[in-house]
């Protein structure tokens, strides 16, 4: 028996995948896709339970990914124990980069990936760069699924919406079954301009429970290809990927909470060295002002990463890109005009000046803290690419803002939650001087 032809995009796949992986933190809930692509996504998490001690609970999408998650040694949960998940990470048939509407199931897996894709706060899609078509529809079918009995009636509707109906079999010509024991009808459509009525038109049919057009639903794209690493969020479109190759890939906006009266939005970058804090202070500002957040870690290329994890210190070329990334993210905050918060190491005035440019002018709010203190923070930190021995060529490299340049300097020595109180009542005076 011939072993099946090698896939041609599998390491642009795994490149997607990795990145996307880095996205999970600490005691998360994660929802596990389903397919060649999301498979890596399972693999590189299993991974870091293994190496890193990351500690995560996930659901997976099909009775596939739940056996290769247990191989890997992820805790399972359910529903009933978690009903809102953290992320979703899966991959994608067809991405529509505009709105980021999506095709899925040709994997037959369809209606459970789209009960965790809505039980997640962010879901996250992973694929190679071939993926992204202007319409739905143009190069692979639309996955229909439906019960066994009366298929015959739902086909003929599916047909009279203008649809070419083919319900899916296996090799040997018996029905493809899903994990539910439906069956699945893949419908050519052809392009779709208004995927929205189709989708309502096929919800309407009785006797469809469910179909792949996964619509305003996704929050990021990652995709890797000949060019590198994209990545994309709806707000963000194909423009911002003419300037980088990857757009916004942050928490999306939201609500401030009444600390945050009083305060405009505007461009922060929280700075320092590995674990002085930067991500926990950035997403609890985050979480008080509404304004979207980026960890710039996950912008960093897999070779970045590898070449971090096996403790290999950074060069000034291999930050370039990943300063065009952070950079673009900033201005793409910019033009939409409700702030944003990047956490990004920014040790040298020359990354911060390529931070600026293109009249961006982000305030830098440096946060530092002794070598014995940010030693022990590493040494307890899980699921991290970045070991405590890169520490000291952080600290060789470091530059702290200059008095030109638009920064304030904050100790970490206090509780993250002081240091944020501090930082919001500086932004509401910067007339006041901050703690340090």
């Amino acid at each position: 028996m011939s072993s099946p032809p090698p896939d041609p995009a599998a390491a642009f796949k795994q490149q997607a995948a990795i990145a996307a992986a880095a996205l999970v933190r600490d005691g998360m809930a994660v929802g596990l896709g389903t397919g060649s692509t999301a498979k890596f996504v399972v693999a590189e998490l299993g991974r870091r339970v293994r190496e890193e001690g990351l500690r995560i609970r996930a659901i997976p999408t099909s009775v596939v990914t739940e056996k290769q998650a247990r191989e890997e040694g992820i805790a399972l949960t359910t529903f009933g124990e978690q009903p809102e998940l953290d992320i979703a990470i899966d991959g994608a048939d067809e991405i529509e980069p505009r709105t980021l509407n999506l095709i899925k199931g040709l994997g037959g897996a369809l209606l459970w990936e789209k009960i965790v894709a809505a039980a997640a706060r962010q879901f996250v899609v992973v694929a190679d760069a071939s993926k992204y078509v202007d319409h739905l529809g143009a190069r692979c079918p639309l996955p229909v699924e439906v019960i066994p009995f009366g298929w015959e009636n739902t086909a003929r509707k599916l047909g009279e919406l203008g649809a070419r109906v083919t319900p899916r079999r296996l090799r040997d010509g018996s029905f493809f079954l899903t994990d539910e024991k439906n069956l699945i009808l893949d419908c050519v459509f052809g392009p779709m301009t208004q995927p929205e009525d189709t989708a309502k038109a096929i919800t309407d049919i009785v006797g469809v429970v469910e179909h792949g057009l996964f619509l305003h639903m996704a929050t990021q794209t990652i995709t890797a290809g000949p060019e590198g690493i994209k990545i994309l969020t709806p707000e963000a479109g194909p423009a911002a990927t003419a300037t980088a190759q990857t757009a916004a890939m942050s928490t999306p906006p939201h609500a401030p909470q009444p600390a945050a009266r009083g305060i405009a939005p505007r461009l922060i970058v929280i700075m320092g060295v590995c674990g002085s804090g930067k991500s926990t202070v950035a997403e609890g500002l985050h979480n008080e002002l509404g304004w979207p957040w980026q960890d710039a870690d996950v912008l960093h290329s897999p070779q970045n990463r590898a070449k971090m994890a096996a403790g290999v210190p950074l060069v000034d070329q291999d930050r370039q890109d990943w300063l065009n990334q952070c950079h673009a993210w900033l201005e793409h905050c910019a033009a939409q005009g409700n702030g944003g918060i990047l956490a990004c190491s920014a040790l040298k005035r020359a990354y911060r000046d390529k931070l600026r440019r293109n009249g961006l002018n982000p305030l830098f709010i440096y946060l530092h803290a002794d070598v014995q203190v940010l030693n022990t923070r590493l040494e307890a930190r899980g699921g991290h690419f970045m070991p405590a021995s890169l520490l000291p060529s952080q600290l060789e490299t470091l530059e702290p803002p200059a008095p030109d340049e638009d920064a304030w300097s904050f100790s970490t020595l206090y509780q993250p939650a002081e240091t944020i109180a501090q930082i919001l009542s500086k932004l509401r005076d910067p007339a006041s001087r901050p703690q340090d």
